[in-house]
């Protein structure tokens, strides 16, 4: 069986192949997405705009810790998907099994020491006085549960790679739903304000994490798990291979604290909370673009390694075309409803808060027209293990531009300088994927391995 799905990845119809791979795991963001989506409504509405700048106050900390999993993931993932491509079993599991145990140890270590050093944190993320309770009350029960979070995350990697991305997409979906219920019940209905958002969260993880456990222990699965394990450097090659991703994280935290200060500076706590807004608005086009990346770096890393790069070449193409729709149609809403959107967060928020919004929203959406490329091929380098190029693009679309920006454009624009910077972050990243498309189609990098 684990054979067929793997031979359908390197010699099955291509859009049959990639939908198959990508909709479920499409699905499964979209769950993900309006989960977020809800509990930032659940928190606004119930808690108030505090709570929700509150939230975005930690994302730094949420970011920097995912980073280094999905570093280990996404590296991992990669590095199995090429062996299964040359029909290296052993070394397959190998690398699952070490990723795994990698993930689970530094998530352990980093949880615990944010605990321990929680007033030192909430501080460095630049929480004023008001701020500062509701930060340390979200991110104490956040780091407690944590470990679940990037460990089943790891799991859903392997678990498509190993030709199973409806179960990948099940696992999300049941987390999903968890996580509404949970914050309905204790924030809607017994007011535990955001411990009890923190907590939905946390035991949406562990749903996700049983879920995807149950495939590794059903015999279905074609990669098998063992705690003896040697060749530990293999984790530096895995690391290396993932570290876009964790360039995309890294810069993501270091992005959203610096905005976080320019935000609560110029404008207040009601900036904050309307960049807190236009992060989830973000969010939901940005997790689905995710998921088709997601969905075609195992297929393109098989097919780099089964050497067949016109199928490399057609993936990557329906993965363009996909997150292209979904940009665009995330552009029309942004356009034709805006003050809906932002006042699904809203009901007990300030009239400036939406001021602020509505003008972040009518500058940022280019944004959209770029980032799902940048995206995509950034994924793309990381399949065909070119971990440098891909780290190059998220670093410029995801740190270096947009603080550059914010910096510069303010001084000559005023306050649309800062709205409008990500638009062009994004449009001069998409420039520099192109430059390095040019010298690293799916042909020539075939070519280059043989």
């Amino acid at each position: 069986m684990g054979n067929d799905r793997f031979a359908d990845m390197l010699q099955g119809n291509i859009v049959a192949v990639f939908f198959y791979h990508a909709i479920p795991n499409v699905l499964g963001m979209l769950a993900i997405s309006s989960a977020g989506i809800v509990d930032g409504i659940f928190v606004g509405n119930y808690i108030g705009d505090n709570a929700l700048a509150s939230i975005n106050i930690i994302m730094p900390v949420f970011s920097l810790l995912m980073g280094v999993a999905i570093m280990f993931a996404v590296g991992g993932t990669v590095r199995c998907g090429k062996y299964i491509g040359e029909s290296k079993r052993e070394a397959a599991n190998a690398v699952f099994s070490k990723t795994l145990i990698t993930v689970s140890l530094l998530t352990l270590v980093l949880s615990a020491l944010g605990i321990l050093a929680l007033d030192q944190v909430v501080a460095l993320l630049g929480a004023d006085k008001t701020l500062a309770p509701l930060v340390s009350e979200y991110l104490f029960v956040l780091l407690l549960l944590l470990f679940f979070l990037p460990v089943s995350l790891t799991l859903s990697f392997f678990v498509r790679v190993d030709g199973q991305p409806l179960l990948a997409a099940v696992a999300i979906v049941s987390a999903a739903f968890v996580n509404v219920f949970f914050d309905w019940l204790f924030v809607a209905e017994w007011g535990m304000g955001l411990q009890g958002a923190a907590l939905a969260t946390g035991l949406a993880n562990i749903a996700s994490f049983l879920v995807l456990l149950l495939h590794f222990f059903s015999g279905k699965s074609a990669l098998k798990f063992s705690l003896k394990q040697k060749d530990w450097g293999e984790m530096t090659k895995v690391a290396y291979n993932g570290i876009s991703e964790f360039a995309n994280q890294l810069s993501a935290a270091i992005v959203i604290l610096v905005f976080n200060w320019v935000m609560i500076s110029r404008f207040g706590v009601e900036g904050v909370a309307a960049f807190t807004i236009m992060h989830y608005l973000f969010f939901s086009e940005q997790i689905i673009v995710y998921g088709f990346s997601d969905a075609l770096q195992p297929i393109v890393s098989t097919n780099y390694g089964a050497r067949k790069p016109e199928r490399i070449k057609g993936f990557l193409w329906l993965a363009s075309i996909c997150v292209m729709v979904v940009g665009v149609s995330l552009i029309a809403l942004l356009l034709l409803i805006p003050e809906q959107l932002a006042g699904l967060f809203l009901d007990n928020g300030t009239k400036a808060t939406l001021s602020i919004t509505l003008a972040f929203i009518s500058l940022s959406w280019p944004a959209f027209l770029w980032n799902g490329f940048n995206v995509v091929f950034s994924a793309y380098f990381t399949a065909i293990h070119k971990p440098l190029p891909s780290a190059f693009v998220a670093f410029s679309r995801t740190l270096v531009f947009p603080l550059l920006f914010v910096a510069v454009l303010p001084i000559f624009f005023g306050d649309n300088g800062i709205f409008v910077s990500f638009s062009i972050a994004e449009f001069i990243t998409f420039l520099l994927v192109l430059f390095f498309f040019s010298f690293m189609r799916p042909e020539k990098v075939v070519r280059e391995a043989l």
